[in-house]
């Protein structure tokens, strides 16, 4: 270990660091260059809806949301572009003056009033005052304008005669108090009538105010105070310094001019303290606003915002870029920078810590504070870690040289025991005495640590490398892993809710982790994060975490399942100026929240805001095909400031709609998020988004209901929503008469169409009859013809036989012979006739029956002479033959045998039937006997016969024969 020596600088504090309330203030100046029409600002007003309403001398109209303006001119309607005064009625719509007339505007169009005739001077109006729906303008020559419904009454008439109107003001109790030309006030109210005359010199009149329940006027001569009850004016005993132009009854304080400079003044003990605001800059007008802000109208310098920040800056101009910052147990504040070495705030000094000379420059880069539970403070640095002595106020440096695994050191931790410190070379342990060493040869992921956290309810040490995270207990080295971050780093760890980790990366967001479980959640830019880039994020001790971004800070809130339900985001218009957070530099602790940004110190001004007012959300415009037509024409009417046409009913075609919505917020007008819903389109909300406009294109027929949800002024989700709901018809062919017309038709048609197919059934079936009964005629006289030829032919052999046996009497050889024949013709007769009732019966129209009864015949042919049968089926399932088929098949076969049986002298036949080649079939049948000559095919008749039967089932019969080998005729056919 070694000492270093380094400088010790105490500073008195400026008077920023005071913490003076008038510098928690701040002052935020528009110009054209933020979108303002013209810098010379002569009116202002505040609508329902949250909008600044800014009118210029010569740029028209501007309405300001907090983020953009919208600017109208003679091109949108306005009368003239120089706006000297403005005034909401009771009907929200918004009256401009000018100084050759006015402009109503209903926020969906503008109406012009103007002189019948040049008698107005320039700047003639000098105030619009509303009676219920009358609205009366009062000239700066005291005459008085009436217009009632739209419709101009007079212009420039005189009231009360021989007196000029000077000014109209509403009293606190609403009596409407009516200065004239001779001093006196005309007091009118809806039961009484009467005037207040003065006892005393008043001298001209600059205003007239209400002050807490009185009216007060500023003349020449004096304050004094209107006594309603007793019917006078009594002078007041104070003073103010300047010209009023506004009072606000809450902080009871004034706001003045005087000297061409604005200043605020409250009195303490009777006594005026003004307070100089602004400086050379004259103010036409100001208006507190119901967000807690100022606004102030200038001649020429454009419109200013003077509010409370957020976040007050409290390191002077050359404490820069912290890098670390704590608060010890003693109260005192130390900031760690860049380069410009250690500083302690502490009560009305500061003191700077020049850590080393020029070999050692780097001692002055601060990468972290933190105080031990003993009271210790530790300095991290470039190079080596520091142990502060309160005694001796000096440091006690560490280095690589006493056993640190790097000199530069990025974070620290403290369990029960010691000191842990990470550097850019390993992780160390210090208890007290000796450093011990941890780095990948022990088990981490990296030597390059980047973070470290203790957490004391799971006795573990949590350790982010540049690749993952490893825990350490026990002297065991873990590792978490988290699969959604490969190659993303870990910035930060802290505990959330005592057994939650909350880890801040550098692009994904912000990781809830429950260690034991592995459970985790992620919080990104999809929930409404401001950046996934994180440096830092920490819980306090309300349960919101703090999260640090190169885009400023976010405050959030999570509920019990970790969903985003409160997200105000902090940045440049909020009072960090610097923007960018480090990873090491924030405290927060109940009482105290510093940040350390890439310009100085921070602190977080807590500001109430129960009494501040946070705007709905509206909708602002909606859109047919960007505009292309009119809404209107399809409402019968339409609802808030801005005309929204009332559930309109749209046609089929014009199913493309743009939404248009906002919700005004001028302090945190960045934070404001958005979620939408189309009911009966969208499944789900869409997520968080700070854009304000949402375009459906070919919506389907349906009623719908578009709704919006916006964050309030807290960043939590209001339960404040948008329920727009509108209908797209149906095109005509889906329309109820529509489609029960075509149900009417298509019935119709259906039924003639059934009509006409039972007609043509019923045609064909008779025609089908018809060719039934002729065929059935036909194999009538077929069967016939074949009977009588069969039975004929038989018939006559045994009549012939008979008739021979008569002649020739009994008993010798010759009759034996004739019974013989007459016995064989009348077998034959009988077989022929079995055959033909047979192949009729339409129950044997099938492959394998055909097969069978061929067989069968085979058998008991071939039986008598011992000749050698056999016969082979080779197809198995059942094949539906056509009719006819199996008569003729089994003639053309039986034809076949027979031959065989009389002629071949064949010792075997074979019946055969197989499948083709062609997925045919082939019925054959083959005998080993003499055969014949091919030549005589043709001549014979048999096989002539044959041949003409298988070209009436349409098959190919194949006849093959060799003298002495055999015979085989083979029908090949399909069916």
């Amino acid at each position: 270990m070694n000492k270093a020596y380094f400088l010790v600088i105490t500073f008195t504090v400026y008077h920023a660091f005071l913490f003076a309330q008038d510098f928690d203030f701040s002052t935020r100046n528009y110009t054209a260059i933020d979108g303002l029409p013209q810098s010379q600002v002569m009116a202002m007003a505040e609508d329902k809806n949250g909008y600044l309403w800014v009118g210029t001398q010569g740029g028209g109209l501007a309405r300001f949301d907090g983020r953009t303006f919208k600017v109208y001119t003679t091109l949108d309607g306005l009368l003239t572009n120089q706006v000297i005064g403005l005034k909401f009625d009771r009907h929200d719509n918004l009256w401009i003056a000018h100084p050759r007339g006015v402009t109503k505007f209903d926020g969906l169009g503008f109406k012009r009033f103007q002189p019948p005739t040049a008698q107005s001077a320039p700047n003639s109006i000098r105030q619009i005052y509303e009676v219920n729906d009358t609205l009366l303008l009062l000239s700066g020559k005291g005459l008085m304008t009436k217009i009632y419904h739209d419709s101009l009454y007079y212009w420039d008439r005189q009231i009360f005669k021989g007196k000029l109107i000077r000014r109209i003001h509403v009293a606190p109790g609403g009596m409407t108090c009516i200065y004239v030309s001779d001093s006196s006030s005309i007091i009118k109210s809806k039961d009484m009538s009467f005037v207040v005359s003065p006892d005393v010199k008043t001298g001209r009149i600059y205003n007239i105010f209400n002050y807490r329940n009185d009216v007060l006027l500023q003349t020449a001569w004096g304050l004094f105070r209107m006594d309603l009850t007793n019917n006078k004016l009594e002078r007041l005993s104070w003073e103010l310094s300047g010209h009023v132009l506004a009072y606000d009854q809450k902080k009871n304080e004034f706001w003045t001019q005087k000297g061409g400079s604005l200043y605020k003044e409250k009195f303490i003990n009777g006594i005026s303290n003004p307070s100089l605001v602004l400086a050379d800059v004259y103010i036409r007008q100001v208006l507190l606003d119901s967000e807690g802000n100022v606004w102030f109208a200038s001649d020429g310098r454009g419109l200013y915002k003077y509010f409370i920040q957020d976040f007050i800056q409290r390191s002077p101009e050359n404490i820069r870029s912290v890098m670390a910052v704590t608060k010890d147990t003693k109260g005192a504040t130390w900031v760690g920078t860049m380069g410009k070495g250690l500083w302690k705030i502490d009560g009305g000094s500061i003191t700077s810590y020049a850590m080393g000379g020029a070999k050692e420059s780097y001692r002055n880069e601060i990468l972290c504070v933190a105080e031990s539970p003993g009271g210790t403070l530790w300095v991290g640095t470039g190079k080596g870690l520091g142990k502060y002595d309160r005694g001796s106020d000096s440091f006690q440096w560490f280095t690589r040289a006493d056993g640190l695994p790097g000199d530069g050191i990025v974070c620290i931790a403290f369990d029960e025991n010691g000191l842990w410190v990470g550097t850019g070379n390993g992780l160390s342990y210090y208890d007290g005495k000796s450093f011990g060493t941890y780095n990948t040869a022990n088990g981490l992921a990296a030597n390059s640590i980047w973070a470290l956290h203790y957490s004391e309810k799971h006795k573990t040490l949590f350790v982010a490398t540049e690749v993952a995270i490893n825990t350490l207990r026990d002297g065991k080295v873990g590792v978490v892993s988290i699969s959604e971050m490969v190659n993303t780093s870990v910035l930060s760890i802290h505990s959330y809710q005592d057994s939650l980790l909350v880890i801040g990366t550098s692009g994904a967001g912000v990781v809830v982790l429950n260690p034991s479980t592995g459970q985790r959640k992620f919080i990104t830019t999809r929930e409404g994060m401001a950046s996934d880039f994180v440096y830092f994020a920490a819980e306090d001790e309300k349960n919101y975490l703090w999260i640090g971004t190169e885009k400023g800070i976010s405050r959030v809130k999570l509920d019990d399942h970790h969903e985003l339900i409160e997200n105000l985001h902090f940045g440049y218009d909020n009072g960090l100026t610097g923007v960018e957070t480090n990873q090491n530099a924030f405290y927060v602790s109940p009482s105290t929240k510093y940040f350390g940004l890439v310009d100085g110190l921070y602190e977080f001004n807590d500001l109430n805001k129960e009494r501040l007012r946070s705007f709905d959300v509206h909708l602002t415009d909606v859109q047919i095909l960007y505009g292309d037509y009119a809404l209107h024409t399809y409402a019968d009417s339409t609802v808030g400031f801005f005309k929204i046409p009332y559930k309109p009913s749209l046609p089929p075609d014009k199913n493309h709609l743009t939404f248009q919505f906002n919700r005004v917020d001028k302090r945190y007008s960045k934070s404001v998020k958005y979620k939408y819903f189309l009911e009966n389109f969208d499944k789900t909300w869409s997520h968080p988004s700070s854009t304000s406009e949402v375009t459906y294109s070919n919506l389907p027929p349906g009623h719908y209901t578009f709704r919006v949800m916006s964050t309030d002024n807290n960043g939590s989700w209001t339960d404040a929503k948008i329920a727009y709901d509108f209908s797209i018809k149906p095109p005509f062919y889906q329309t109820t008469s529509f489609i029960v017309a075509m149900f009417i038709l298509v019935g119709g048609l259906i039924t003639l169409v059934m009509y006409i197919r039972v007609k043509q059934r019923v045609s064909r079936v008779v025609t089908l009859e018809r060719i039934r009964q002729r065929e059935q005629d036909n194999l009538r006289k077929e069967i016939a013809r074949d009977f009588h030829d069969e039975m004929g032919n038989q018939l006559t052999r045994i009549i012939n036989y008979v008739s021979l046996l008569k002649l020739n009497g009994n008993g010798n050889n010759s009759g034996q012979d004739l019974y013989t024949k007459v016995e064989n013709s009348a077998k034959y007769l009988y077989t022929g006739t079995r055959d033909f009732i047979w192949a009729i019966d339409p129950v044997n129209d099938e492959l394998s029956k055909l097969f069978i009864h061929i067989r069968d015949f085979g058998e008991k042919l071939f039986e008598e002479k011992g000749i050698s049968f056999r016969a082979f089926n080779d197809v198995k399932e059942r094949i539906k033959l056509p009719y006819g088929f199996s008569r003729e098949a089994n003639l053309i076969f039986k034809e076949a045998m027979t031959n065989a049986f009389k002629s071949a002298c064949a010792r075997n036949v074979t019946l055969t039937l197989k499948r083709d080649q062609k997925n045919g079939f082939e019925l054959s049948f083959e005998d080993d006997g003499i055969g014949f000559y091919a030549g005589d095919i043709e001549k014979s008749n048999g096989l002539q016969n044959i041949r003409e039967r298988a070209n009436k089932i349409g098959a190919v019969l194949r006849i093959h024969s060799i003298t002495n080998e055999g015979t085989k005729i083979v029908l090949c056919f399909t069916l």
